[in-house]
């Protein structure tokens, strides 16, 4: 992305007003503009990839005991359905860890690359402005084949700790040292099958991940079958070892 558009990305980070919208807990869907996330002026540097008047959609889950005085973190989940919504069976996983769910909900046939990784960040941020989160677990999750943009916008993103590719993968072609360092100081969960038809390749950027010097990563490998939803022991460690477990 452009180095302006990138400036503005930390900019609005930290100086964008609050949405002006009573913070909701369960499961509900989230709509505004890019607008009224970042503020008419900030949001007319967007305009050639994101309308500022466009409505933006996202599918949310804020914990039922959300509390402001122990912030959650986050999960910007890249729905290859592009629906965006949580599957019921992980609410209680994302209870459990003290989790926002946030999905992008997609109503066009073809989303730019570009947009696709600001839908994801500015979800993101509209969460930040409506609660309180521990800016230390901010977490990407994709499936099959959004898997390159979830590393593409945990590269754009540098507030995302941690990336879950689930039956299917994401591997650089080419990166700076300054993202493989970038890359490095994230952590990285790799879930995958004996029945899965990507295994092989995630498998492979697995063991490519280790030799590029990148520490903190985990193979999750379902040794029974790896269902279009992965079964809640995976997504629960997978949270557990993105928080700094084994």
């Amino acid at each position: 992305m452009k180095r302006a558009v990138a400036a503005l990305m930390l900019a609005c980070l930290v100086g964008s007003p609050a949405l002006a919208q009573e913070a909701m807990t369960g499961m509900f869907r989230m709509s505004h503009t890019v607008g009224e996330i970042l503020g008419d002026q900030m949001a007319k540097a967007l305009d050639d990839t994101v309308p500022s008047d466009q409505a933006l959609q996202w599918q949310v889950y804020v914990p039922w005991d959300y509390d402001p005085s122990r912030p959650p973190g986050v999960f910007i989940y890249l729905d290859p359905n592009r629906y965006g919504g949580i599957p019921d069976q992980w609410t209680s996983v994302f209870d459990q860890h003290n989790m926002i769910w946030v999905g992008p909900r997609v109503n066009e046939r073809r989303q730019s690359e570009e947009k696709k990784i600001w839908h994801a960040v500015l979800g993101l941020r509209a969460i930040e402005s409506q609660y309180a989160i521990d800016l230390n677990r901010i977490y990407i999750a994709s499936a099959r084949d959004t898997t390159p943009t979830a590393l593409k916008t945990a590269l754009f993103a540098n507030e995302i700790t941690g990336v879950v590719y689930m039956r299917g993968s994401a591997m650089w072609v080419t990166i700076s040292d300054d993202q493989l360092e970038q890359v490095r100081r994230k952590r990285h969960v790799f879930i995958t099958g004996t029945n899965d038809p990507a295994k092989d390749q995630v498998r492979g950027h697995y063991e490519a991940h280790n030799a590029a010097g990148v520490e903190h990563t985990k193979l999750i490998f379902d040794m029974k079958r790896i269902e279009e939803v992965p079964k809640t022991e995976h997504i629960d460690a997978a949270l557990r070892f993105l928080d700094g477990g084994e």
